[in-house]
């Protein structure tokens, strides 16, 4: 386990290593849920938070208790209940969904930008069995992270440090 702990602010980060089960419980629930070859995907080492969210890195951390982890690995996806598995934006990347997807338009990538939900009617295409919860948003083969479907919307999962004001940027 490695631990980061700040005792001015009263912090702690740590992080556990996933067994190999484990990883490879994530593994299947994307190539199942996203029809992707997750290959590439084997090289890295998988590690947990406190809070289910799951790092990558292709340097085994275990032996470096005093490097801040998220500035050598990436932030992968979140744990969900029921062993559901949400990717990050940069989890998303590292894929290529084959279905559970849905693809927007130019005008809509501006709104999922500013991390407001998408209205179903928004949306240019959509590829999904209806079993999954995450749905991965494409724009022009990029992949830009995952949204939930809830009635007439899907919820954006979009973290606010990552969010664009377009009323500043033009």
């Amino acid at each position: 386990m490695l631990k980061k702990t700040n005792k001015s602010s009263k912090t702690t980060f740590s992080l556990n290593s996933l067994k190999y089960n484990q990883k490879n419980n994530i593994l299947n629930q994307i190539n199942l849920n996203y029809d992707s070859n997750i290959e590439n995907l084997k090289e890295y080492y998988f590690y947990i938070n406190n809070k289910n969210k799951i790092f990558i890195s292709k340097i085994d951390l275990s032996s470096l208790y005093s490097l801040r982890v998220v500035n050598i690995g990436i932030y992968f996806g979140t744990l969900h209940d029921n062993n559901n598995f949400r990717l990050s934006i940069e989890g998303s990347q590292l894929i290529t969904p084959k279905k559970n997807y849905i693809e927007i338009t130019e005008e809509t990538l501006k709104s999922y930008l500013a991390a407001e939900n998408i209205f179903t009617d928004e949306v240019l295409k959509v590829n999904t069995d209806n079993l999954f919860p995450f749905l991965i948003v494409k724009f022009k083969n990029n992949n830009l992270g995952c949204v939930s479907k809830k009635d007439k919307f899907y919820l954006n999962y979009l973290p606010k440090t990552r969010k664009l004001n377009f009323n500043k940027l033009f």
